[in-house]
């Protein structure tokens, strides 16, 4: 039987406990509430945090699953025999609480079922969208139809939003510019589209950074703005994830600074 997994699970901080909004679990198995933590170089150095990490995250998990939640530990800088032994022990703990839990079978969910009875979207929802108008058509009831053998806008308004509570409000589909390092090791951002937008998400997601390497004096219009950045998910396809409300904060020199203003927003419904 396969179970549900998922890959670098969000886990919020809701007690605020070290001061940190959110954690992340290398891999997790919410029907089994097992998380897999894989232990580097970099964790045995702080060793601490990763502790205090590591109790935050059962803290959270406990308070919202009857059963305890277990972590894992590998030490991926053993030897490869060793690795190996953890690798197999791990499997057998997960057998083992499969067997005690017997959880239903993996169950696909598609974006139209997620969002069929939520009213709001929110950071820590792990669904994702595959096309910019399939967004807005589950999220905002919009009769959008998909573009075949070109590229979507990727910042617009939507006519529906008119006299409701997002009158006023565009949707943002920013691409990340790609991060690579130059000869000197230095990072390097490489602008994702031929019109020269440079983007980044940095500070947790709560910070848009943006700039066109084509243009220094291109205008804003200080619209907030409902965004969804492109990511690739466990399985590899390109999905678009909401990030949150953003509202410029400042630019500087041509280079835009959208701060993230709300975690959640509320949905078109019919």
């Amino acid at each position: 039987m396969v179970t549900q997994l998922d890959i670098e699970q969000y886990v919020e901080d809701v007690n605020k406990k070290t001061g940190r909004s959110h954690y992340f679990i290398d891999l997790y198995f919410p029907s089994l509430n097992i998380g897999i933590e894989c232990d580097e170089a970099y964790h045995k150095r702080q060793s601490k945090n990763d502790k205090v990490r590591e109790v935050t995250i059962f803290d959270i998990l406990y308070e919202i699953k009857a059963n305890a939640y277990e972590i894992i530990r590998i030490d991926v800088t053993k030897g490869f025999d060793d690795l190996l032994k953890s690798i197999d022990e791990t499997v057998e703990k997960i057998k083992q609480r499969i067997n005690e839990v017997k959880p239903p079978k993996w169950n696909v969910e598609t974006a139209e079922e997620y969002y069929k009875n939520k009213t709001i979207i929110s950071v820590s929802d792990r669904q994702g969208f595959n096309t910019i108008s399939k967004t807005c058509n589950i999220l905002f009831n919009t009769s959008r139809n998909e573009t075949s053998g070109g590229a979507s806008r990727a910042y617009f308004s939507l006519p529906n939003f008119k006299g409701t509570h997002l009158e006023g409000y565009k949707m943002w589909f920013p691409k990340l510019a790609i991060q690579t390092k130059d000869e000197n090791g230095k990072k390097k951002l490489i602008a994702a589209t031929n019109t020269g937008w440079n983007n980044e998400l940095v500070e947790e997601g709560s910070i848009i950074i943006e700039r066109n390497d084509k243009s220094k004096s291109y205008k804003q219009d200080g619209k907030k703005r409902i965004v969804f950045v492109k990511y690739k998910d466990p399985l590899g396809y390109d999905e678009y994830k909401f990030v949150g409300i953003f509202k410029l904060h400042k630019i500087n020199n041509g280079t835009a600074y959208f701060k993230r203003i709300e975690k959640e927003c509320a949905l078109l419904k019919k």
